[in-house]
């Protein structure tokens, strides 16, 4: 009897034991799922604080009021609505390289590019036809204007341009005071008159108005070197080649690398 008992009494020891050593495991394994489980957002989070500064750089060129906006751009995935205003056309020009590089560079969600071409309008045009209103139904944070300049050349003077211009800024900015305005000339000719003359007054008249003025002008061959003309056509357009080193200056100021 004794022998039954003591051998009931290691069997019982025996499946304690073993069923001991099974809940043990299962709490180790729950255990290192439940870890692991919290890893992967750790690490989701890990990537997403290294991906937000490197957007963030190629910034740096840029006011602190715009990178301000980008950083909400990436923090809340609500992207920056960027509006491009002016003479060129919206396809074959330095518009298309540009957009690509921005899209690239920063990704798809942190600009919302939309580009409006003003045709052969000139500033005596985007105001009696009030055609800057376009600009205001859109609400950008963002604004890059190209100033119809060569359009107003020998039609409208001068004087009556810049009073033109001040009238179409101070409409978006009354009706937008948060939106950043950049203003550019339009594109440079070959040994021109008064043209260069016009366009070194919408620099003042930039300054004057503190806005950030985009002189790509700086990146053509000077205006009295005759390899200027390679950059136009014979009826003084601007070619492919001349819209490269257009987008070029651009894109260099809106990435830094």
């Amino acid at each position: 009897m004794k022998k039954i008992i003591v051998l009931v009494t290691l069997i019982v020891c025996g499946a304690v034991i073993i069923l001991g050593n099974l809940h043990w495991n299962q709490k180790l394994s729950a255990q290192g799922e439940s870890i692991a489980k919290k890893a992967v957002p750790v690490e989701a989070i890990k990537e997403e604080k290294q991906v937000k500064p490197d957007v963030l750089t190629y910034a740096t060129n840029l006011p602190e009021d715009v990178q301000e906006k980008i950083k909400i751009a990436v923090d809340s995935n609500e992207p920056v609505e960027f509006v491009i205003f002016g003479t060129s056309d919206v396809e074959g020009t330095w518009i298309e390289p540009f957009k690509k590089e921005i899209t690239t560079t920063y990704g798809e969600n942190v600009f919302e590019i939309t580009a409006i071409s003003t045709g052969d309008n000139s500033t005596r045009e985007l105001v009696n036809e009030e055609i800057y209103e376009e600009v205001n139904e859109l609400e950008p944070d963002v604004l890059l204007f190209e100033a119809p300049m060569l359009k107003d050349n020998g039609n409208v003077g001068i004087n009556n341009t810049l009073v033109n211009l001040e009238e179409i800024v101070d409409a978006w900015q009354e009706a937008n005071e948060d939106m950043i305005l950049l203003i550019q000339p339009s594109q440079p000719l070959y040994d021109p008159l008064y043209y260069h003359s016009e366009v070194k007054q919408l620099q003042e008249f930039a300054k004057k108005e503190d806005l950030i003025y985009l002189n790509h002008w700086e990146n053509w061959p000077d205006l009295d070197d005759v390899e200027m003309k390679d950059y136009l056509t014979k009826d003084k357009k601007v070619n492919e080649k001349g819209y490269e080193v257009w987008a070029e200056y651009l894109i260099k100021y809106f990435v830094a690398k």
